[in-house]
């Protein structure tokens, strides 16, 4: 059958690609509601079964012996031919058999490998709407994972930031959603040409509106993508904007419970507020809970999280606001800083201890606080 993928005839192509849809079992199923199924029978109307071979695990199992047998190759194959052969409909259904192949999270590694993610890019770009969004669920997917430079070599990762960005669009399902925020995630942590293509595909308000999100994976995948892009020029004047809620937004989701939420606007917090002082300051006026979020932080038990919120406060006492440095003294957090940083040496928390150190010597730089001496 791969030998056919080969060939010349736009007939064979789309029979090739019929076969692989139902082997990879990628076609539109109808959502089955058990109440009207019961309904039928109760009827005695015929009620369509599910084959036992299409159950999961056989879908599974057939998708691991054509990914063994080299169908990626052959995928790539038939996406290179010429549009006179190769239909938009056999187009779709390429992009539904590599969506079906990219569904494991192991198996991403051997598509790329064989070339999966370059012959993804024009299956994503041209062709029918429904199949545009297969091929750029089945990218994002890969972008997610995968290495950019390995996956979409030379200036096809480019090409790659796009269609995921079609994907945030609230018209799109929840789990492309997401699968498109983590795609631009790992993107935007790669290279800053990457991050100034994704903010020049418009796709600030879609990663904005996602970090408001109720779905706390949404939410959390849109501000760990925000975190990568903060050092991005234009992020930061977007946060320096007034009469909005960017920054009000990061620091309230600074004092919430999840930890992998906290890491990421923290993180972004952090590293905005090195880079933009005036920040430093404006924190200060987006909430009054600001002190008590920042303290919660210090004091947490994860040190990645108890870090960032360090760094912050060392932000802070370094942004050349004489009375904000003041009032941060003159608060529990001197009282914080000083146990940490009295705290034994430990490879687990020292990024923490050494912040927390560093603010103390700023502090005493700045005149808030004099040197601790022992007297005998």
């Amino acid at each position: 059958m791969f030998e056919l993928a080969k060939s010349k005839d736009k007939t064979i192509l789309y029979a090739v690609a019929c076969t692989l849809i139902n082997c990879t079992n990628s076609y539109d199923k109808k959502e089955i509601i058990p109440e009207l199924v019961q309904l039928a029978k109760f009827s005695k109307q015929h009620v369509p079964e599910q084959h036992p071979k299409d159950k999961k695990d056989f879908i599974e199992q057939r998708v691991k012996r054509l990914l063994k047998a080299g169908v990626t190759s052959a995928l790539a194959v038939m996406v290179k031919a010429d549009n006179s052969i190769l239909t938009e409909q056999t187009k779709e259904m390429l992009a539904r058999v590599f969506l079906a192949l990219s569904e494991n999270p192991r198996d991403r590694g051997t598509i790329v490998a064989e070339g999966g993610g370059k012959a993804l890019i024009p299956l994503a770009l041209e062709g029918t709407e429904a199949g545009k969004v297969k091929a750029s669920h089945a990218l994002a997917k890969i972008a997610s994972i995968s290495n950019p430079e390995i996956a979409f070599p030379g200036e096809r990762v480019y090409e790659v930031i796009r269609p995921l960005v079609s994907l945030l669009h609230t018209d799109r399902d929840g789990k492309q959603n997401y699968e498109a925020l983590r795609g631009l995630t790992n993107l935007a942590g790669f290279s800053e040409k990457l991050r100034v293509k994704i903010v020049k595909e418009r796709a600030l308000p879609d990663i904005e509106s996602y970090m408001f999100e109720q779905h706390d994976q949404l939410r959390q995948a849109a501000t760990e993508c925000m975190c990568n892009l903060v050092t991005c020029k234009e992020v930061q004047e977007r946060f320096l904007q007034d009469g909005n809620d960017r920054l009000k937004l990061l620091v309230l989701l600074c004092g919430e419970d999840d930890e992998g939420l906290q890491t990421a606007a923290a993180g972004a917090l952090a590293m905005l507020t090195a880079v933009q002082k005036k920040l430093c300051t404006k924190l200060t006026t987006v909430t009054l809970q600001w002190l008590e979020i920042l303290q919660r932080l210090c004091l947490h038990h994860n040190p990645q999280i108890q870090h960032r919120g360090i760094v912050i406060v060392y932000n802070m006492l370094n942004s050349d606001d004489s009375e904000l440095a003041k009032k941060l003294i003159e608060s529990e957090m001197l009282e914080i800083l000083s146990v940490i940083g009295k705290a034994e040496d430990s490879p687990k928390r020292q990024e923490a201890l050494d912040a927390a150190r560093a603010c103390l010597v700023k502090a005493m730089d700045l005149g808030l606080i004099k040197p601790f001496t022992n007297t005998s």
